[in-house]
């Protein structure tokens, strides 16, 4: 990973990104709605970048879910079908990740449970990583398991830049999320009854970012903030923040640059449509998200993100895709005219 001194550009608001330059006709999401997205903000491109990437001997490897790194080399995995997560080692110059040791996730817990993980993040800060939940039901057949609503805590030894297995902790956003005025109604309902699930994750300037998926409230998505050390000292609060990216669409990962975040966004619904085009916005928390555009030639599900570098005038990431062998990745280039 790299970590370069110049700084990012900055984003202009356009009047055709869901600004008061204009209106936009919202519809709540439901079952068979339309997704629908404005016209991108114009000056910016998206092409894929011509190194190959693979991961390879990764469990479950049609459900990569989310990647996070500790540094160049160390970094983990998950999968949204496992209890554990996997380390992996990084060859940039050979965009390799090879798979390494699974940590469990849920210390103690046995059967059939599952974590749904559903994003990790790193914080150099806290010199931990995180990993969330999806704190939903089940998208087959709707049934509530409790290890599903967990973040996971990993201290990683930053001397070698291996993650601490066996001081692994857990806790839980349910709480919170039960009171919540906005949330709280959907939480334990089924994606396809627009029901809450959780399905990214960053770490930034002291804060987990969890990007939700479902609900789609007309025509808004949602980002959770959380200060990481307090979640984990007593009980969860979270802040609500509201994103118009427009009918049908949730939050399917979201990533932290230096100023704000990277987000991808497509349908919110479960097995509604054909669930193949993803949408790249940027948002600073306080500003409308930006629409850069359309992701092109994904290998499946967008589910995950991975910043490569980050550049005064572009922006370099990896795409995980669900559904295809390895994650199907593919390095992209965003750039800024």
């Amino acid at each position: 990973m790299k970590f370069p001194s110049l700084p990012l550009f900055t984003p202009v608001l356009a009047c055709a990104v869901l600004t008061s330059c204009g209106k936009q006709d919202r519809q709540p999401a439901s079952s068979g709605a339309e997704v629908r997205v404005n016209a991108p903000a114009s000056g910016w491109s998206i092409a894929v970048l011509p190194q190959k990437w693979s991961l390879r001997g990764f469990q479950e490897d049609k459900d990569l879910s989310g990647m996070a790194a500790w540094d160049e080399k160390h970094c983990l995995v998950c999968s949204d079908e496992l209890r554990v997560i996997q380390t992996g080692n990084m060859d940039r110059n050979g965009g390799t990740i090879v798979a390494g040791a699974a940590i469990p996730l849920l210390p103690g817990q046995s059967g059939k449970t599952e974590m749904d993980a559903e994003g990790v993040a790193v914080s150099r800060q806290d010199s931990c990583y995180y990993v969330t939940g999806s704190h939903g039901v089940g998208k087959k057949k709707g049934e509530f398991q409790q290890s599903r609503c967990h973040v996971a805590r990993i201290p990683v030894d930053a001397a070698t830049g291996e993650p601490k297995a066996s001081e692994v902790r857990v806790m839980g956003l349910t709480p919170w999320l039960q009171t919540d005025p906005v949330l709280g109604k959907t939480v334990g309902q089924s994606l396809q009854a627009n029901g809450f699930n959780i399905e990214g994750l960053a770490w930034k300037d002291g804060k987990l970012w969890f990007g939700v998926r479902s609900p789609n409230e007309n025509g808004d998505t949602f980002v959770l903030e959380a200060d990481s050390k307090a979640l984990f000292a007593g009980p969860p609060q979270a802040k609500l923040h509201r994103l118009p990216v427009g009918p049908g669409l949730g939050i399917r990962e979201i990533a932290a640059l230096r100023e704000g975040f990277l987000i991808v966004a497509g349908e919110a619904l479960s097995d509604v449509g054909k669930d193949d085009a993803f949408h790249l916005f940027l948002w600073k928390p306080g500003s409308p998200p930006v629409l850069i555009g359309e992701l092109p030639s994904p290998s499946g599900k967008a589910e995950g993100l991975f910043l490569l570098e980050e550049a005064a005038g572009y922006v370099d990431v990896l795409v995980i895709f669900d559904g295809a062998a390895g994650g199907g990745p593919k390095a992209y280039r965003l750039t800024k005219s």
